[in-house]
């Protein structure tokens, strides 16, 4: 029986053409109808406003209380997905969905796919979510990730660079999930590089439940302030070398709410991005002034 331990191994043996392996029809067929809902979900607009009483296991991952504040409060504020960004989502789900494929292909067990997690948290608020799958009774999530973030999670995910909170969506997941039986002690991440088609599988620790429940406290009582800066910013700026300018940490470049929050930055003029090898770097004041282009945010992909 094949064991989460040797998955990565598995799924490149069912690839390698050195490697007899007969493909299971059926299987690759409901894969096939899995994608396309895929491609269909993502032509759909992704703008509809919050519902309050209703959080995403997402929204525990995400650092900074004063965007779960715009989320719900100011959605009209939030920078629209480009069809470049949507279709990077697009390209993620396909590739979720090809690991679990594969892992079943070659001999996993996978369970559970989209299963749903709600927990009540009080009379007016409760969390939804779906979880990606169990392998082999392990819970797990499948993230696809940039080269550069591939070697970030090289050695796993734990407090010190989980930037965007994964742990917290897979620690709400393992808390609060009713599968039983059918899962073990264990949950991790698949991780994809999407650049060089390398994958790796890395157990990790997550959040408690009482520090879950303590996350989503915290959401509901920064969602009902009356303004935005009621709420205190989940990260601060960050020296960008010597020259004296100030920049936003990354998980706040992220953030399709920067330019609002910063809007005061730059002596009152907001935001300046500015395009560097490795990217757009967003400054909250410019003392000296980079010699690389500025560019606008409708530039900014």
């Amino acid at each position: 029986m094949a064991v989460i331990e040797t998955l990565v191994k598995d799924i490149y043996n069912v690839l390698d053409q050195n490697v007899s392996h007969e493909p299971d029809s059926t299987l690759a067929a409901a894969y096939a109808m899995r994608i396309g809902g895929e491609l269909a979900k993502s032509t759909l607009p992704r703008n509809r406003p919050r519902e309050k009483g209703k959080m995403w296991a997402s929204d525990l991952g995400k650092q900074c209380l004063r965007q779960a504040w715009y989320n719900f409060n100011a959605p009209q504020y939030g920078e629209p997905l480009t069809g470049q960004t949507k279709f990077k989502f697009l390209y993620g789900n396909l590739l979720e969905e090809a690991v679990l494929y594969l892992a079943e292909e070659a001999g996993h067990s996978v369970t559970h796919q989209q299963y749903r997690v709600e927990h009540t948290i009080n009379s007016d608020w409760k969390i939804s979510g779906k979880i990606d799958g169990l392998i082999d009774g392990t819970l797990m999530d499948v993230k696809s990730t940039s080269s550069f973030g591939f070697k970030r999670y090289k050695d796993g995910i734990n407090a010190s660079n989980d930037s965007f909170g994964y742990r917290f969506q897979l620690g709400y997941y393992k808390g609060f999930h009713a599968i039983q039986p059918g899962i073990n002690d264990g949950q991790g991440f698949v991780w994809i590089d999407k650049q060089n088609g390398t994958i790796k599988y890395t157990p990790c620790t997550v959040p408690a439940r009482t520090v879950i429940n303590a996350k989503a406290n915290d959401i509901i009582v920064a969602v009902d302030k009356s303004e935005d800066t009621d709420v205190v910013r989940g990260y601060t700026t960050e020296p960008y070398g010597k020259s004296g300018n100030q920049k936003l940490r990354v998980g706040c470049s992220y953030c399709p709410y920067k330019q609002r929050c910063y809007r005061d930055s730059n002596k009152g003029k907001g935001l300046r991005a500015f395009l560097y090898n490795q990217g757009p770097i967003w400054f909250t004041d410019v003392a000296r002034e980079p010699k690389v282009q500025e560019i606008s945010s409708g530039q900014v992909a």
